[in-house]
C-alpha cells in the first residue's frame, strides 16, 4: 500500500526484538527469585531503498511525471475536467503534462529496547519489554522536467468551444499557472489537506509485550520452553494527514505464542537453538486516507476502516561457540513474514485494492556477533557482577516489500 511517501517504505522499519531475558540456550529460565534488567542499542544504516513486491531492490525515490493520463484518476472533478479537455481538443489533451517531479526519500533510525524479567519459579520467567525510537525522515522535491502548459495553451487559443463548459475548461487552462516544486507542495498542503513535507523526526515509544517463559524440561544438554504473551499498543500509530511520518506501533493489541528449542554438544562448546513465534494481529478500526490508486498515494477523503493487519511468522536458527564460560560467538538465520492486510467494510473496491496492495512481506536476514558473560564466573566468585554483554551485526540477505538497512545491536543484560 502506498499511503504515503515515506510510511509506505518504514512501517516496522526497525523490528527491536525483545531482548534476550535469559541466561544462556533460548530455553533457559531464570532462577527463582533472580531479576535481569535488559538494554538494547538499535543502530542502522541510512535508510535509502528497498526490496519491492517482486523481490527487486531499488531506491526508496519516487520520480512521476504528471501528464492527463496519470492525473485523471485522482479525483472525480480532474476526470471531468480531462475528459472536458479532450473533447475540446485531443491535441491539446495528449500534449497535457505538468512536469516531471522527483522526491528523494530517506530515513535515520536508532532504537533502545529496555526489558525486566523475573523468575517465579525455575522453570517459569515472566517479562517485559518496549522499545523507544528515534527516527527521522527527509523528502526534498525538485522538478526534473518543464510542463508544457505554453505548447496546451497556445493549442486551445486556436480552438473554438461549443458549450459553456468546454469555453470554462479553455478559460481554466489559459489562467493555469507554470508548475515548480512549491506549487505541488501547495497542492499536496491547500488541496489535500496534509501536513507539508520535508523533513520529519520524531522520539516515540514502540508497542509494550508482555509475556511469560516456561521450560518444559529438565537436562542439562538441551530442553524445550514455550512463551505466550501480548502485545499492548503503547506505540505511535499512522497519521493519516502526515505523507512522511513513521509509526512505531500498530494501534491494536496483538497475542503471541513461541516455541523454543536447543541441543548443545562437547560439554556445551556448541550450542545449536530453533525459534520460532507466531503473532496474531487482531482487528481494529482505524483513519485512513481512502486512495484509490496505488501510485497516487493521495486523496481529500479519510475514513474510518476494518483494519486487520497480516498475522507474523518470525523463525531464528543460531549457532553459538562457547571457546570459555566467560566468551560466545554465534551466527543466526532469521527469516520474518507478514501477512496482507485485509479492510472488510469498505464498499469501494478500488479504494480496498489500493490499501491492501503490497501489504504482504517477508525478509530473510544473516546475523553475527560476539559476546561476554560472566555469571559462571560470579557463581564460582571469580566476578563480582553477573552480567552479559554482546555485540550483534545483522545484514538484510533480500526481501519482499521491505526496506534494506543494515544494523548493529548492543545487549547489556544485568542479573541481581
Amino acid at each position: 500500500m502506498k499511503k504515503s511517501l515515506c510510511a509506505h517504505y518504514l512501517i516496522t522499519v526497525l523490528a527491536v526484538s525483545t531482548p534476550s531475558l535469559v541466561l544462556s540456550a533460548s530455553y533457559d529460565t531464570l532462577p527463582a527469585g533472580v531479576n535481569t534488567l535488559v538494554f538494547k542499542q538499535v543502530m542502522t544504516s541510512k535508510i535509502e531503498s528497498k526490496y519491492y513486491a517482486d523481490g527487486n531492490q531499488g531506491t526508496l525515490d519516487l520520480k512521476e511525471e504528471f501528464t492527463s493520463s496519470r492525473l485523471t484518476d485522482i479525483s472525480t472533478v480532474i476526470d471531468s475536467y480531462f475528459k472536458e479537455l479532450k473533447e475540446l481538443s485531443p491535441e491539446a489533451y495528449n500534449n497535457f503534462s505538468l512536469g516531471e517531479f522527483s522526491a528523494d526519500i530517506s530515513a535515520e533510525v536508532s532504537a533502545q529496547g529496555f526489558g525486566l524479567g523475573y523468575g517465579l519459579t525455575d522453570r517459569l520467567t515472566i517479562y517485559a519489554a518496549v522499545p523507544y525510537y528515534h527516527i527521522k525522515t527527509n523528502v526534498a522535491f525538485t522538478q526534473t522536467k518543464a510542463s508544457n502548459l505554453s505548447q496546451v495553451q497556445g493549442i486551445l487559443l486556436n480552438t473554438n468551444p461549443s458549450s459553456a463548459m468546454g469555453k470554462f475548461v479553455q478559460d481554466l487552462t489559459l489562467q493555469l499557472p507554470t508548475t515548480n516544486a512549491e506549487l505541488l507542495q501547495s497542492i499536496v498542503v491547500n488541496y489535500y489537506g496534509y501536513q507539508p513535507i520535508g523533513k520529519w523526526e520524531s522520539d516515540s515509544l514502540g508497542d509494550t509485550e508482555l509475556g511469560f517463559i516456561y521450560r518444559l524440561t529438565d537436562f542439562k544438554d538441551r530442553g524445550l520452553a514455550l512463551s505466550l504473551g501480548v502485545v499492548l499498543p503503547t506505540g505511535q500509530e499512522d497519521d493519516p494527514n502526515s505523507l512522511q511520518d513513521v509509526s512505531t506501533g500498530d494501534g491494536q493489541y496483538d497475542s503471541f505464542v513461541e516455541a523454543m528449542g536447543g541441543i548443545s554438544f562437547f560439554d556445551k562448546t556448541f550450542e545449536f537453538d530453533v525459534k520460532g513465534r507466531y503473532t496474531y494481529q487482531a482487528k481494529s478500526d482505524k483513519e485512513v486516507r481512502a486512495i484509490e490508486d496505488i501510485d497516487v498515494p493521495l486523496s481529500q477523503k479519510t475514513i474510518t476502516a476494518d483494519q486487520k493487519l497480516g498475522d507474523k511468522i518470525d523463525l531464528t536458527a543460531t549457532l553459538t561457540y562457547n571457546p570459555s564460560y566467560w566468551l560466545y560467538a554465534n551466527t543466526s538465520y532469521l527469516y520474518s513474514f507478514v501477512d496482507q492486510t485485509r479492510y472488510t467494510n469498505l464498499n469501494n473496491s478500488k479504494i480496498q485494492t489500493a490499501l491492501e496492495s503490497n501489504t504482504e512481506s517477508n525478509s530473510h536476514w544473516i546475523k553475527v556477533g560476539l559476546g561476554l558473560n560472566t555469571t559462571q564466573a560470579y557463581k564460582s566468585k571469580k566476578f563480582d557482577i553477573p552480567l552479559d554483554i554482546s555485540v550483534n551485526a545483522q545484514k538484510l540477505l533480500n526481501a519482499k516489500n521491505t526496506v534494506s538497512y543494515d544494523r548493529i545491536d548492543i545487549d547489556f543484560k544485568f542479573y541481581f
